[in-house]
């Protein structure tokens, strides 16, 4: 069984994220495998009375895995994995390694394949081809091949002047996926639609980007970024997030009477060797414009920052006070998106900081896809349960520890609209954060997933050559 190896669920998800989640009511995947050098995946599985079968997925001409061969039924795990080695023999050496299905329409996604001349390629793109990105190339690569473009330059968009803004898309993608969501690919716009067991959501996809007139350059301090975060954020994000509201997505038929979701990430400033990029401090300001709200503060002598706070009877909490306008160099927008006229058609916004090629990188690290080489640090500012406590634990972990989890949910964060036409249902969006504002307390408050992380920052370290 040398060339027939059991692996980790994560490393056959990263291979096979796409599933049809009723099928997983009936059975449970409990052991999964590749063969041949990952030219065959099998898992075996096991009913609701006990009954164990394998299953072989190989890929089609789209080079997506998919179900290819099928056991019978046997009454142990053991036998139904000798009966899954010899199914996997009999393609050991028959030539094959694309197996069509007949129902293939598309030829695969190339991710890898360059689309423009080299000079014109964005320099993250780039980035893959260096060592300590084999983790997150080979994972987007695997990612992609099941991607459906529907408006047919998602390529070429990924690997020029688009590349943040898909990779955003691709994020949520994954997510979606992994999260027992079915995708509806037949409409441009939004971007997703989207059903959890009937229930159907429209999402819309938007990046914070990089304007000359208005941008600043990333803070030094914990001060300077608190300050950017009361009104040069709120404008940022309210540019990105009234662009998409103008467009008036609920007046379409396919998202008529469904909770629409704008979803959006912030990559107006990457990091650089002094500073982190913007991603890791502008967080709390989605919160600000979102709910027409600013945080009491005072300044201590030493020039630090304390932040004023309430108790409320589920403990500390930080106190807000209710504003109208935002205002940077003389651009002036109105506080309170979720306020806004239409507004009350957005049911919420969805949020993360770790849609990043980084994030792609330890994924594809954890799952096996990236040189073994390799080892990574992560240092996080991570949720405080505690109620008595509105500051975020810092830890430092190696991502090969044994202790350490990652999911795609981590760092993803809904904000309900108060004044939402048609709620989110918070069962439907699992393992994520999901935050909600009392109006008449200015309180934000939630329930956050028990390893939300805030922000954070990835150390790759890289042997050297002999």
């Amino acid at each position: 069984m040398s060339k027939i190896k059991p692996i980790s669920l994560r490393r056959f998800n990263a291979y096979c994220y796409v599933r049809i989640p009723y099928l997983l009511v009936s059975f449970n995947e409990i052991a999964w495998y590749e063969a041949y050098n990952t030219k065959l995946l099998g898992t075996i599985v096991e009913d609701t009375d006990g009954e164990f079968n394998y299953m072989i997925l190989a890929r089609d001409k789209r080079k997506i895995f998919r179900a290819w061969d099928f056991g019978d039924i046997y009454e142990s795990k053991d036998e139904a994995e000798l009966a899954m080695v010899v199914a996997f023999e009999r393609y050991e050496n028959d030539g094959q390694t694309i197996y069509e299905q007949g129902d293939e329409k598309n030829l695969p996604h190339e991710f890898l394949v360059p689309q423009v001349p080299e000079e014109k390629l964005h320099p993250y793109y780039k980035i893959l081809d260096t060592p300590g990105h084999e983790g997150a190339k080979n994972l987007i690569n695997e990612i992609i091949y099941s991607f459906v473009d529907v408006d047919g330059n998602y390529l070429k968009d990924f690997q020029t002047t688009g590349f943040d803004g898909r990779l955003w898309e691709l994020y949520l993608y994954i997510y979606f996926q992994s999260a027992g969501f079915d995708l509806n690919n037949d409409h441009k716009a939004p971007d997703f639609l989207v059903s959890y067991w009937g229930q159907e959501f429209a999402i819309e996809a938007v990046t914070v980007n990089k304007s000359e007139l208005l941008d600043v350059g990333n803070p030094t301090n914990l001060k300077e970024a608190f300050l950017l975060s009361l009104d040069y954020m709120p404008i940022k994000y309210g540019s990105s997030l009234i662009g998409k509201l103008r467009k008036k997505y609920w007046e379409k038929e396919h998202v008529k009477d469904k909770p629409l979701i704008i979803a959006v990430h912030d990559f107006h400033q990457p990091s650089t060797m002094e500073h982190l990029g913007s991603m890791t401090w502008s967080r709390s300001a989605l919160i600000y414009y979102l709910y027409g709200i600013r945080p009491t503060y005072k300044t201590n002598e030493d020039g630090t920052i304390n932040l004023g706070v309430v108790d409320t009877k589920n403990g500390i909490s930080q106190e807000f006070v209710k504003i109208d306008w935002h205002e940077w160099k003389g651009k002036k927008i109105e506080a309170g998106f979720f306020c806004l006229p239409d507004a009350e058609n957005i049911s919420a916004v969805l949020f993360s900081n770790n849609g990043t090629l980084t994030t792609f990188n330890r994924m594809g690290q954890l799952a096996g896809l990236g040189s073994p080489d390799v080892r990574m640090l992560r240092v996080m500012d991570v949720f405080n349960h505690d109620p008595n406590s509105i500051t975020p634990h810092h830890v430092s972990k190696y991502i090969d520890q044994d202790d350490y989890e990652e999911a795609w949910g981590d760092g993803l964060v809904m904000y309900h609209n108060p004044n939402a036409k048609h709620p989110v249902d918070i069962n439907c969006f699992q393992g994520i954060s999901h935050m909600f504002f009392d109006k008449d307390r200015l309180i934000v408050y939630g329930y956050p997933e028990p390893n939300n992380v805030l922000n954070s920052m990835t150390v790759v370290f890289i042997p050297k050559k002999e």
